[in-house]
């Protein structure tokens, strides 16, 4: 059943990225080749070095608003639980962790999806500006590792983001009025709080890690060792996803249609 929700929400969201995508890589492509064009002549046709720069700065808003959109049409579609979609999908022989896999995996791939399309865009937007092109350098077979380790992070970040979202729908969830504003109130309040337990996780790393400093700083500037800080930094980012995961599951449960809890959706 996981896969047909995969199957389905996939399919929801791409008729509302993919077009949006589409849109503005047109956008980037012509940008990027008037913008060729006037660094041949833009001192002649001062109207067409305008015309670039309005062109420019529409390519770089579209891409923040593809990326954007590619990290809220999967929050958007869990909040749309709460509402009418709730009578169907709550209804269906689901549990609680395929709905929020369903949309956690969609939401991740999307939002990545998002950074390569903001990372492809960029190249074009760049080689408009170098009038000696734009060029891309690979990674050497040593440094496989330390991207390996880091892509896994970034997953682990993008997948705490939507978690974060989706307990603050989860928490507004559990009123009958003003349930968008209650959202809105809570993802901020769990930001704050989040910010204030970090700040004092890195207090105490500092407190007890800066007497001795100079004892580890020869084997802080290994390459295993940085790896290695890596890897921690990714094992407490999974630990906190499995938090907000527990979190969110745990309200969600409320929203399951019974014969006693259909009240709670609106």
């Amino acid at each position: 059943m996981l896969t047909k929700l995969l199957k389905y929400e996939w399919k929801a969201t791409g008729r509302v990225i993919l077009p949006i995508a589409g849109g503005v890589l047109v956008l980037n492509l012509v940008s990027s080749l008037l913008g060729h064009f006037v660094n041949n002549t833009g001192h002649s046709m001062p109207w067409v070095v305008f015309l670039t720069a309005l062109l420019t700065l529409a390519t770089f808003l579209g891409m923040l608003a593809v990326l954007a959109v590619c990290f809220f049409a999967s929050v958007q579609r869990y909040y749309k639980l709460l509402g009418e979609q709730g009578y169907l999908m709550l209804s269906l022989p689901v549990h609680a962790w395929q709905h929020i896999a369903a949309k956690l995996i969609c939401g991740v791939l999307w939002t990545l999806f998002g950074f390569f399309y903001f990372g492809l865009c960029g190249t074009f937007f760049f080689s408009a500006l170098e009038a000696d092109g734009f060029s891309l350098s690979f990674p050497s077979p040593k440094d496989i590792p330390f991207f390996l380790a880091f892509f896994i992070l970034i997953l682990a970040l993008i997948a705490m983001a939507q978690l974060h979202a989706y307990l603050a729908c989860a928490f507004a969830g559990r009123f009958t009025q003003q349930r968008l504003l209650i959202s809105i109130v809570s993802y901020f309040v769990l930001g704050f709080i989040g910010q204030l337990l970090f700040l004092l996780g890195v207090i105490l790393f500092a407190v007890k890690v800066y007497p001795s400093l100079d004892d580890i700083s020869i084997f802080i500037s290994t390459d295993s060792a940085i790896l290695s800080s890596v890897c921690v930094v990714g094992l407490l980012v999974l630990l906190v996803d499995a938090l907000l995961w527990a979190l969110t599951q745990w309200l969600k449960r409320d929203f399951q249609l019974s014969p006693g809890k259909r009240h709670l959706l609106p």
